[in-house]
């Protein structure tokens, strides 16, 4: 199955190299208002597939502080409670004596 994917992924590759190598015409790119450039068309796609990435890291960077803080609260919980029970377990256990046994009628 990983051999069917990487075989997938080398032909997507390949297509998309064949689409950027065709695709190298000059086109003009107005970056400001009365500024413009002239560039190859796939620079340009390219460069706005790493402008998109880029904002998504920012994007998802909220969310990552979010979990990365909860996961250490968990972690903590967990190790409480593992202290806790070692605790419990090595202390010693109090066995009832003749005394401490009440007898009801």
């Amino acid at each position: 199955m990983k051999i069917i994917s990487w075989i997938i992924k080398g032909v997507i590759l390949l297509l998309l190299l064949i689409v950027a190598f065709l695709n190298t015409q000059n086109v003009q790119f107005t970056y400001l208002p009365e500024q413009s450039t002239q560039l190859p068309l796939i620079v340009i796609v390219f460069g706005g597939f790493v402008v998109g990435a880029v904002f998504g890291l920012f994007a998802m960077f909220g969310r990552l502080l979010r979990l990365r803080s909860e996961n250490n609260r968990l972690r903590n919980e967990v190790q409480k409670s593992a202290r806790l029970t070692t605790e419990a377990i090595s202390a010693p256990i109090a066995k009832p004596t003749v005394s401490d046994m009440k007898v009801t009628k």
